[in-house]
């Protein structure tokens, strides 16, 4: 027998039921603060759900729930548009009255915004889905209409608006700017018309090539243009453009830029619309013409002060200002950054056609026609990266700040592989570069460093090297001060001094993750953030937040270890800073049963804190917005709340969440369908780990008998209890669906042993499923296992450690780890093996260091010992996984006389695209546990396959 991974003997080859020493299972108590451990059974109990009138969900069932998206809010939070967006078919737009929840629907409505004080809404209107699966191809498709409604929201009437691309209000929400589709494919401009709404009168603006309106006033810029004469020879000239700002509260127009052969972008309002930054360079032709190799922008400034713009001066040796980054103001419109890139001149010469036979034989104009790429071994990034990179290379720059009281500009970098971690701190900012440390990213995973940098001397300070990349600094208020972890410790950096120094080295408590089963440096709990004035810093540990004097003083804020309660900071706001005067909003999950919640805490002038729970229960509960503006006299919420019942519709809440009143009502049809419940369930595993999942049982439940088991897993599931399930037809088996079939769902926990990921997964996963079986809730012989890319892996892994499993679907997985190893991610171009060595696939160590763990957790090796029929699936264009380890485990079974089918997608990435592909795999997938969990006829693709296939690209 092969040798198995720390030693590991097979124990797990079943065939018959096994007897496991189990933890016990039961159903979560419900309490306001500190949860009690959970009370377990031994049983389910029958459902109380009438199945009578109700129906199993079909595919097209799913396909028609819908989910919250594009949400907007006006400015005084009276009114919110939303669209309501199913899996497959057609969008509805919705205003809602937050007062008096009243909602306004417009058909095939999406992308809707609201004037500042929701009087108005706008939404876009595309054809019906059928027309476009009608249309015959893209240009087809693009040619039905597209309209906009206008929503009245005080009297309901709508009006719609033919041909229009996009729009938007002026800030002061007297008027609606509608651009016009293009008149035809080749059309470089698009007619642009204002609409006054309290009149109704239509004026039109221009033919533009793009337009912007302030957010807080009534101007709009947009960009028209000209065509000029051709030149002397019958050449069509470059057209001239110019910009103009139009001040719709006084119906004036002013010239900003004069019509000149130049392209102007970038249009960008200051935060108090009251100026406009714009960029110039030179057109596509232009840039054609001089063979420049990019194109280099000036940067024009208008002010309502002084109505004419102005070029600002970013001239930089050796740089060129760069259209790819967009210019971006700070909040307070002191400070403008931008982006500059190297000067490469002009592109090589183009390569002509040979003139003469010497030209013909010449070596260097053969050799121009090469197609070559060096992998070299000191390349910082390996050449599968660069290509991936590439498009994203051309558009990196180094940043750089513009006071708009001087117009000064202060450099902040040298370097277009350093990022700005742009926030709204006025005297520093911090920037992150991994170039040091590119090279080892295939083995090593992802580094970098954090400098601190002055915004008005340019002044940098290196604050730690070779963090995680995940590890990120966090500023002080006034920009002084930097803490960070590194090394399971919290760091405070000190910009005046210089100096670092660790902060609170003696609390009694771990910073980062107590779980993690990695093989790298643990991660973080997290910053919380700073108080208002410095004199400490708020960070998590498992479960509580803790305040960090910058004088050496610990305080616990809140008490949650002894319940497994977890408190986390909802921010509400966009601040900097914590102000410890005000009462904070907390969320809040117990990890023993799963419990979601909102708490208060009140932080005392000694750092001394209380918390009050303000909600809490078997649901999961998600902050969305913070109301500050809906009342005068306390704020509100905006929060879902959902269960595996109850989709998370939008809910308001009072600041106290005393008064709660349900907003939106997505998918009322979820009431004619057979349903469920959720349970959590607790076992042991075979290395003595508790463990937990959850067992989904349908409307109807009947105690009394055993029935057919699907499993789906990944990592951790079991916080999933009170989540609903997505309703989307994909890669994953879709849970009510399955219940409906009188099917069980089981979605457990796996915890991983070190460089055994292989067996870990069948040490949680088989005596987890015994307990369902020594509940009598499962059917011993009519178990699936289910599992995609990670999971995928696992599920192709644990059948040759057990035949528990009726029948296994993967889903992209790696098969052979010694293969995969010095594998690539196409879609990053990334090597696979940091995923080995520090990373999901918890070897720890390379192949040439140890190569016996990745034999041993290949399960290509041990194909020999599957008896479970097997369905493989994969894209061909999969960019995570190479689907060569399909074709490898496809070859192995294949070989071996094992029942084997591969669904091989064309043209497919790591997840199912094409709605066709996800409809059919969803179907076979179902067909496939239905014939071997159910006993119902095999399908043909089944038991005969399907010759090869020529598809129409």
């Amino acid at each position: 027998m092969p040798a198995i991974a720390n030693g590991l003997a097979r124990r797990f080859r079943l065939t018959s039921v096994m007897l496991l020493v189990a933890a016990s299972v039961g159903c979560s108590q419900l309490t306001s603060t500190a949860p009690e451990p959970v009370v377990t059974s031994t049983a389910i109990a029958a459902s109380t759900v009438a199945t009578e009138g109700l129906r199993p969900l079909e595919l097209t069932d799913i396909m028609k729930f819908r989910e919250i998206s594009q949400r907007k809010l006006s400015d005084n939070q009276l009114w919110l548009v939303y669209t309501a967006e199913p899996d497959f078919g057609d969008s509805s737009g919705y205003v809602v009255n937050l007062q008096s929840g009243q909602q306004i629907s417009v058909e095939r409505g999406d992308k809707g915004q609201l004037n500042v004080d929701g009087s108005f809404a706008l939404f876009r209107q595309q054809a019906p889905l059928l027309a476009r699966e009608q249309a015959a191809d893209k240009k087809a498709r693009d040619a039905l209409p597209q309209n906009a409604v206008l929503v009245n929201t005080a009297t309901g009437a709508s009006q719609l608006i033919a041909n229009i691309d996009r729009f938007a209000f002026t800030g002061d929400g007297q008027y609606a700017l509608l651009l016009e589709r293009k008149s035809d494919a080749k059309a470089t401009s698009q007619l642009l018309q204002a609409l006054h709404l309290a009149s109704g009168d239509l004026q039109t603006l221009a033919e533009v090539t793009d337009f912007s309106v302030a957010e807080k006033s009534g101007l709009v810029a947009y960009i028209s243009q000209q065509q000029t004469a051709d030149d002397d020879k019958g050449n069509d000239k470059p057209a001239q453009q110019q910009l103009q700002v139009w001040d719709s509260a006084t119906a004036t127009s002013y010239t900003a830029v004069e019509y000149a052969e130049h392209k102007l972008q970038q249009l960008q309002f200051n935060p108090d619309g009251d100026q406009l930054v714009v960029m110039a360079g030179p057109a596509k032709a232009t840039l054609a013409e001089t063979n420049q190799a990019e194109a280099a922008q000036q940067l024009w400034l208008w002010s309502l002060e002084n109505k004419q713009a102005k070029q600002l001066d970013t001239s930089r040796p050796g740089w060129l200002l760069s259209e790819h980054a967009t210019p971006r103001w700070s909040k307070d419109g002191k400070r403008l950054f931008i982006g500059h890139r190297p000067d490469l001149g002009s592109k090589p010469a183009k390569v002509e056609p040979p003139q003469t036979e010497a030209e013909l034989y010449s070596i260097e104009r053969l050799l121009a026609d090469r197609r070559l790429q060096v992998w070299h071994g000191n390349d910082e990034r390996i050449n599968s990266q660069q290509k991936a990179e590439y498009k994203q290379a051309l558009k990196r720059t180094a940043a750089a700040v513009i006071w708009l009281e001087t117009l000064d500009m202060v450099l902040l970098s040298n370097d277009v592989e350093e990022q700005l971690l742009v926030t709204e701190h006025s005297e520093a900012q911090l920037i992150s570069s991994g170039k040091p440390h590119l090279a080892q990213m295939s083995w090593n995973g992802r580094l970098h460093d954090i400098w601190h940098v002055n915004l008005r001397t340019g002044q940098r300070q290196q604050v730690f090297s070779a963090n995680r990349s995940h590890e990120r600094a966090h500023l002080s208020p006034s920009g002084r001060y930097v803490i960070y972890l590194q090394q399971d410790q919290y760091q405070l950096f000190d910009s005046v001094s210089g100096s670092t120094q660790p902060l609170a080295p003696d609390a009694p408590v771990s910073w980062v993750d107590e779980q993690n089963d990695r093989p790298m440096a643990a991660a973080s709990y997290g910053v919380a953030g700073w108080l208002a004035d410095e004199s400490a810093v708020l960070v998590y540990d498992r479960f509580d937040i803790w305040a960090l004097g910058l004088t050496g003083s610990v305080q616990k804020l809140t008490a949650g270890r002894s319940a497994q309660e977890q408190y986390r900071l909802q921010k509400i706001d966009e601040a900097l800073a914590l102000n410890p005067a005000s009462p904070q909003l907390l969320r809040m999950y117990n990890e023993a049963n799963k419990q979601y919640g909102f708490a208060r805490l009140n932080l005392n002038d000694d750092l001394t804190s209380n918390v009050t729970v303000l909600l809490q229960g078997e649901k999961r509960y998600d902050f969305v917005e913070a109301l500050d503006e809906f009342s005068p006299d306390q704020p509100h919420y905006l929060f879902t709340e959902q269960s595996f019942r109850q989709f998370p519709d939008l809910w308001l809440a009072s600041a106290d969440f005393s008064e709660r009143q349900q907003l939106t009502e997505l998918n009322p049809q979820q009431k004619e369908f057979i349903w469920g419940d959720s349970h959590l369930i607790e076992w042991t595993g075979a290395t003595g780990e508790p463990l937990q999942g959850v067992l989904l049982t349908p409307d109807g439940y009947d105690a009394s008998k055993p029935y057919p088991v699907v499993v789906y897993y990944y990592e951790k599931f079991s916080q999933r209890l009170h989540h609903f399930n997505q309703m989307k037809v994909n890669h994953r088996p879709n849970f009510p669906y399955y219940l409906g079939q009188d099917y069980l769902v089981f979605l457990p926990d796996i915890h991983f042993r070190p460089a055994a990921p292989g067996p870990s997964a069948t040490e949680s996963l088989v005596p987890g499923l015994q307990k369902l079986i020594d509940m009598g809730v499962a059917d011993p012989k009519a178990i699936g296992l289910h599992g995609h890319s990670w999971s995928g892996y696992q599920t192709a892994f644990v059948v040759t450690e057990t035949d528990m499993f009726a029948a296994a679907v993967s889903g992209a997985p790696v098969a052979n780890m010694t293969s995969a190893y010095s594998g690539i991610r196409w879609q990053t171009g990334l090597a696979r093996q940091f995923q080995y060595e520090t990373g999901q696939s918890r070897i720890g160590q390379s192949m040439y260091e140890n190569l016996q763990p990745y034999i041993d957790n290949s399960p290509v090796f041990f194909a020999d010992k599957i008896n479970t029929p097997m369905l493989i699936q994969f894209g061909d264009d999969d960019g995570a996984v190479p689907w060569e380890q399909g074709i490898e485990y496809y070859l192995a079974l294949r070989r071996l006389g094992k029942e084997v089918v591969m669904l091989h997608y064309e043209g497919e990435p790591h997840h199912l695209q094409r709605y066709a592909n996800k409809l059919d795999y969803s179907i076979k997938m179902r067909e496939f546990f239905d014939h071997y969990l159910k006993g119902a006829p095999a399908p043909e693709w089944w038991t005969e396959g399907m010759p090869y296939q020529q598809y129409e690209k």
